[in-house]
């Protein structure tokens, strides 16, 4: 990709190159207003996103799960920043939303969302609001209905795995939810 930390603009090549390793799932426009607040949020022209200056999102510093989702995007570079935020887009399938979320909840990235990741997790998500004691019935409960939901789908899902959640029981799990994550990319708006 033809383009450096202090670019100013995407060539045609360029916004192709971030297209294709997104699987289309930008247009061309929105591609250069991603790329435009991109630099906007590059301070010191790095050619990537530091913590900080992610955590200087509005939208993302006001969620409970920022830092979580911090930890995804931080240090990648305009096009694998752009991959990842594909999985947001209207136009990515239900599978990439869920192994977005999947991978956000999988704090340690051993492939299971642990009790350790769910301790983790549910602690970001409820804060101070609830003790440690509440913070471990809420977990038991959570592994009760995953021993449930592996009762009720025996074979639906790939095996055991110590008592972590994997992928395909994960997708089990939020198999009636309608509602999954979805980024709108302002374009035009200078």
């Amino acid at each position: 990709m033809g383009l450096t930390a202090s670019s100013l603009a995407l060539t045609q090549y360029d916004v192709e190159e971030v297209q294709e390793h997104c699987d289309g799932r930008f247009t061309h426009r929105e591609i250069q207003s991603l790329y435009k607040r991109f630099r906007s949020l590059d301070k010191r022209h790095k050619g990537y996103l530091s913590e900080d200056e992610l955590m200087s999102i509005p939208e993302l510093a006001i969620s409970p799960l920022a830092s979580r989702v911090v930890q995804v995007f931080q240090n990648l570079n305009f096009k694998d920043f752009c991959r990842m935020l594909s999985a947001f887009s209207d136009r990515a399938s239900r599978e990439e939303k869920l192994d977005f979320m999947f991978r956000v909840y999988d704090v340690d990235r051993d492939g299971f969302i642990s009790l350790s990741d769910l301790e983790t997790i549910v602690k970001h998500l409820v804060g101070s609001s609830l003790n440690e004691e509440q913070v471990a019935e809420l977990i038991t409960r959570a592994m009760e209905e995953l021993s449930e939901v592996r009762r009720k789908n025996k074979g639906k899902a790939s095996g055991e795995s110590g008592g972590g959640i994997t992928f395909a029981e994960y997708r089990l799990i939020l198999e009636g939810a309608t509602k999954l994550p979805t980024v709108r990319v302002p374009v035009g708006f200078d």
